[in-house]
């Protein structure tokens, strides 16, 4: 009986040791799946984080080059360029840089901008070889003036950025919104104040790159004072002696004649009026930014005489706007024209 009960309890031994083996064997071959699987995920992770970047930069590029098209065709007007420049700042690659510490660190947004600043000097400078400079106007149109509209067009959208960056700034204190016009005048600013610069200011400031980012800047300031005229009048309803006095000041480059156009201050609705001071007030800052860095600059004439025959009458109280309100718009844009054309 002793042995049978000895046998029976070795044969339980053995087997509850294979048991234990056979659990350390399959806890042993988890653990090995586990790590492998682990592996796999870094890999795909790291996969994935490539073929992000590459598709980023592609989709980016591609979008670039077609607004850059609509941009230099003589089919396409002011309008259509200046919505095509907007998108085309838009789509740098540094304006989707997500500051993801593993792969979208500071020092990679610096290399996207260095990219961004490389990519657009070259491109600017082939517009501004065909410009003139000093019979360039935001009035002028036709074919002939092509070069010209899409230099205005680049220099008012500089300032735009992708929406993404906003939802970025929400979601992360550390993180600050920068446009290209915001890369442009801290490279202008740099050099006038004699600071160190980053690879990529230095780019905007070498040789004739200061030039143009310089006029890029004049030209914003009458091109965003072009839209705010457009808010304040309608050449539609020029009479027959507002036309011949404007053919005579175009015809004698500004000695003869003057432009006056018919104004539509009174019948704007608050809306209008609204925009009217944001153009104003950002062709106000960039002409205060030129000035800051030594340049001065004087409203394109068409521009100058435009605003200078501009009254301001009286608004339409129908408008759903109080006069105390109105007013006050109206001196805001009163002053702002003053700074604009003194």
């Amino acid at each position: 009986m002793k042995k049978s009960v000895l046998i029976l309890a070795v044969l339980s031994l053995s087997v509850s040791c294979s048991k234990v083996q056979k659990v350390e064997k399959n806890m042993d071959s988890m653990k090995a799946k586990t790590e492998q699987m682990s592996s796999t995920t870094d890999e795909m992770k790291t996969t994935t984080t490539v073929m992000y970047q590459q598709i980023r930069s592609k989709e980016t590029e591609d979008t670039r080059n077609k607004k850059f098209i609509i941009l230099n065709s003589e089919d396409e007007q002011i309008g259509s360029k200046i919505a095509a420049a907007a998108v085309y700042f838009k789509s740098f690659e540094f304006q989707l840089w997500s500051a993801q510490k593993d792969f979208d660190n500071k020092h990679a947004r610096d290399v996207l901008i260095l990219d961004a600043v490389n990519e657009f000097t070259k491109r600017i400078c082939d517009v501004y070889g065909k410009i003139n400079l000093k019979k360039m106007s935001p009035t002028n149109d036709g074919k002939k003036h092509n070069a010209e509209q899409a230099f205005y067009a680049l220099a008012a959208t500089m300032h735009m950025n992708h929406h993404y960056q906003e939802e970025l700034i929400d979601s992360n204190a550390e993180v600050q919104a920068i446009s290209f016009y915001d890369i442009v005048k801290s490279a202008l600013k740099k050099d006038s104040d004699g600071e160190a610069m980053t690879d990529y200011e230095e780019v905007l400031v070498s040789g004739m790159n200061k030039e143009i980012m310089i006029e890029l800047i004049k030209a914003r300031v009458d091109m965003i004072s072009a839209l705010g005229l457009k808010n304040l009048t309608d050449k539609r309803n020029m009479t027959l002696s507002q036309k011949i006095k404007a053919a005579l000041f175009k015809i004698s480059g500004g000695k003869l004649g003057s432009i006056e156009l018919p104004e539509t201050f009174s019948k704007s609705n608050e809306p209008t009026k609204k925009q009217t001071i944001k153009y104003l007030e950002a062709a106000t800052t960039a002409k205060e930014f030129l000035h800051y860095i030594g340049v001065d600059k004087e409203l394109e004439k068409t521009l100058k005489s435009a605003y200078s025959k501009i009254s301001l009458g009286d608004a339409n109280q129908e408008q759903a706007e109080t006069k105390e309100d109105s007013d006050l718009k109206k001196a805001q844009i009163r002053s702002l024209i003053d700074g604009l054309i003194n």
